[in-house]
């Protein structure tokens, strides 16, 4: 959450164990709104441009098979359709293809709404809905309005309330649903859906909460349609078994529409005419420039083309990968798709044809071949800290800055990292136009998540050596800080800020590198560190994902940060770690010592959030609703109750944009 206080207008407070009034303006109604929904969630954001749509000509069985499902202005017999297919069948070019082509069918007056794989937190989803149900439908704002007026707390509340408040109750306020035309939620990547809006989950409990998010989604559409509003909801996944399973029981199976895409229409069609298509684009380009042609015959003939769609395997992904990789700015396109084709002596051509995924992983080795074998072990070593790294930048990054942070921190000379990639440009997003206007939550640099498999299967791709060898540019940049020092530089930046990031997520060192790293931050003025993170947090050009510091931070002990999870029993055997946890506890608290011992107004644009975390720490630590003894003389508790003696009014707002009664309960 970003600093701004929404109840800076708020008034008429009661604190001492009575409750409070707020009063929000319609306009900061659909702002708080707006502020908490997946903005990108629109099929036409900018977030999205360009949209993925179905080439003209393909997907034609499956977008007839919904329009007739739909109904248009009647509604269906079953308010959900669920299309399920595997990776890479183009489920996300048909959610945009039909969300545009109900938009322009002005006469109905309909508006899709969708919500992308990427804003993939379940706490989001009914805010998001009800956000587009207020842009698409002006008669619902004054009672999704009145709503939030009401209970500004309500984004805060179960998703079930949230439903009942912002949904339903405002449709059911207008009367006459049955009069009212139909209105189309689109799904898009159900099992993207991963983590909620809290701290990550540690990588045990990874799958648990895969799936327990993904399930949620499911309940919450099926009670949405239980109210038979005029709703229907178009939900495009991967056949994982617990979402089948879910899907397939009684209570859903009478109001759901099963579609298997994979099973429906011609593939094989369909990338031959995409294929078609782009292979005469890139003709044309060719001749255009006045490349020398080398034979009389056009390119690239029937037989080259035909054999290209026969490896396919009618997958959509493979063909528009390889498009990629043969419309490249660096070759040949003719040699590229002939060395596609013809030119590797290793392929397999039982193994490439055995199924769509095995020509695809052919595929994505036949790029990395196209990098010169001198160039491949560190080709691997950048992937590897692009891996491991990507989630800690912001999507405004631009690839092309990323990876030169990438590079500083892990000792390269500038552009190398970049150059040692830039044949990958099928398979990377390398293009270094960041787009300001992108409120996705992390940098996202592969085209598709299948490389990224490929690349841990095939390449034995490790995170952990990526993370080891950024996190030892991190110690090292951070060992020669002082309080003068300038930290303008993107790297340094990144070291600030994400230092604790990289401690949580190694889960086991080397004993002898473990304890370097534990030397190197007892050496660390790791409090000058910390105030300079907490200054440049907020700020307008901020390019980082995670906020300062990592919760873990503030945990006592072998729960610290610092410790490796899968031996936290090193914490009680090694003084020196002891040391170092006690220097990282000292060092963050103080940090937040520091600014809460200026006026509120001269605080980072972020400081509130990180009061809310420590507290939410604190709370962590409670017992019986009553604060923890050793927290009384906490150096920030202690800081937190002379600002609420200062600056009250702060303090209180604080409070309640948080809606955490525990920061006034236990100052």
């Amino acid at each position: 959450m970003s600093g701004i206080s929404y109840f800076g207008g708020a008034k008429n407070f009661v604190l001492e164990n009575t409750a409070f009034n707020t009063y929000l303006s319609g306009i900061d109604a659909l702002q708080f709104l707006y502020e908490h929904a997946a903005t990108g969630a629109m099929h036409d954001s900018d977030e999205r441009y360009p949209p993925p749509l179905c080439h003209p000509g393909t997907r034609e069985v499956i977008i007839i098979r919904i329009k007739n499902w739909y109904g248009f202005q009647t509604r269906p017999n079953k308010p959900i359709m669920w299309i399920h297919a595997p990776a890479g069948y183009g489920k996300t070019a048909i959610a945009g293809t039909i969300s545009k082509m109900l938009e322009e069918m002005e006469d109905l007056d309909f508006s899709p709404l969708e919500r992308p794989p990427s804003e993939n937190s379940p706490a989001r989803f009914i805010i998001t809905i009800a956000y587009q149900l207020a842009m698409a439908i002006p008669e619902l704002v004054p009672h999704i309005e009145n709503a939030v007026k009401r209970n500004p707390m309500i984004l805060r509340k179960t998703l079930e309330t949230q439903i009942l408040k912002l949904i339903v109750e405002p449709f059911e306020a207008l009367g006459e649903l049955d009069a009212m035309p139909n209105r189309l939620v689109i799904v898009d990547g159900l099992d993207e859906c991963i983590k909620s809006d809290q701290e990550y989950k540690v990588k045990k409990e990874y799958a648990e909460d895969q799936e327990k998010n993904q399930i949620r989604i499911l309940n919450l559409i099926y009670t949405l349609q239980s109210y038979h509003l005029p709703l229907s909801f178009l939900i495009l996944s991967r056949p994982e078994a617990w979402i089948k399973q879910h899907i397939q029981s009684p209570e859903f199976e009478r109001v759901v529409e099963m579609v298997d895409l994979y099973a429906l229409g011609d593939h094989l069609n369909d990338t031959e005419t995409y294929i078609r298509a782009e292979l005469s684009r890139i003709a044309a380009r060719i001749e255009g420039a006045g490349t020398p042609a080398r034979t009389d015959d056009e390119w690239p003939g029937e037989d080259m083309l035909q054999t290209f769609v026969k490896m396919t395997n009618g997958h959509i992904l493979y063909a528009s990968t390889a498009i990629r990789h043969i419309d490249s700015p660096y070759g040949d396109p003719r040699a590229l798709l002939e060395n596609l084709i013809h030119g590797d002596t290793h392929r397999n051509p039982d193994l490439a044809h055995s199924s769509p995924f095995s020509a695809l992983n052919e595929l994505y080795m036949q790029i990395m071949r196209s990098s010169p074998e001198s160039n491949r072990t560190l080709m691997v070593q950048v992937l590897e800290d692009i891996s491991a790294c990507h989630r800690y930048f912001s999507p405004r990054i631009g690839f092309h800055r990323a990876v030169a942070i990438l590079d500083r921190l892990a000792g390269r000379v500038p552009r190398q990292g970049f150059r040692a990639i830039r044949c990958l440009h099928a398979v990377l997003r390398v293009s270094d136009g960041p787009n300001p206007n992108d409120r996705g939550r992390e940098f996202s640099p592969f085209i598709h998540s299948s490389f990224h498999e490929f690349l841990w299967l095939e390449f034995k791709i490790d995170r952990e050596n990526g993370r080891k060898r950024i996190l030892r540019g991190c110690l090292d940049i951070m060992s020669k800080m002082t309080p003068e020092r300038d930290t303008d530089e993107d790297h340094f930046r990144f070291a600030l800020r994400n230092w604790p990031l990289l401690f949580d997520d190694i889960w086991s060192f080397d004993g002898a590198e473990y304890l370097e790293f534990m030397e190197k931050m007892l050496s660390t003025d790791l409090l000058a560190c910390s105030i300079k993170a907490h200054a440049a947090q907020g700020s307008p050009d901020d390019i980082f994902s995670m906020p300062f510091p990592h919760m873990g931070a503030y945990k006592p002990g072998s729960l610290n940060v610092m410790v490796p999870q899968l031996n936290p029993r090193v914490f009680e055997s090694e003084p020196l770690i002891q040391q170092a946890v006690a220097h990282v506890l000292f060092a963050v608290e103080a940090s937040v010592v520091y600014f809460l011992n200026q006026a509120p107004d001269v605080w980072p644009p972020s400081f509130n959030e990180v009061v809310w975390r420590f507290m939410y720490e604190v709370e962590g630590r409670t017992k019986d609703g009553r604060i923890n003894p050793a927290d009384n003389d906490n150096q920030v508790i202690l800081a937190l109750r002379r600002s609420k003696r200062d600056h009250p009014e702060h303090i209180i707002t604080l409070a309640q944009e948080y809606e955490d009664n525990y920061i006034t309960q236990f100052l």
